[in-house]
């Protein structure tokens, strides 16, 4: 499993304009093979700075993704937004715990992926 994390710091007071176009854009482009779960997470200590995370079953659904004009017209819908500051990393997981209520850490919801 692989983590995509990107970075970027949105132009001051635009945050919820970005947040829209991310979701439209999100829900444009749909499912992505591979691609098991994504969040947008706004920065509590930088209110114009956040984080796109997905997670991936295979380092080849990833690098297919990137590559992808899915990826590219995602991209393109939020870079008026950015303020020419951003990151992308690419990550292997290696521990991911999932809790939920009631969970027991014996459940099968806690996953080794080394």
């Amino acid at each position: 499993m692989l983590a995509r994390i990107v970075w970027g710091r949105i132009a001051p007071g635009k945050w919820g304009e970005y947040e829209a176009a991310y979701k439209k854009a999100i829900a444009a482009r749909g499912s992505v093979a591979g691609l098991t779960v994504q969040w947008l997470c706004r920065d509590e200590a930088d209110p114009d700075a956040g984080y796109d995370v997905s997670l991936w079953e295979t380092k080849a659904a990833l690098t297919a993704y990137v590559g992808s004009t899915e990826r590219r017209d995602v991209a393109e819908a939020l870079m008026p937004y950015y303020v020419n500051q951003f990151t992308a990393t690419h990550c292997d997981v290696r521990y991911l715990f999932r809790s939920f209520p009631g969970a027991k850490v014996a459940d099968p919801d806690i996953y080794h992926t080394n």
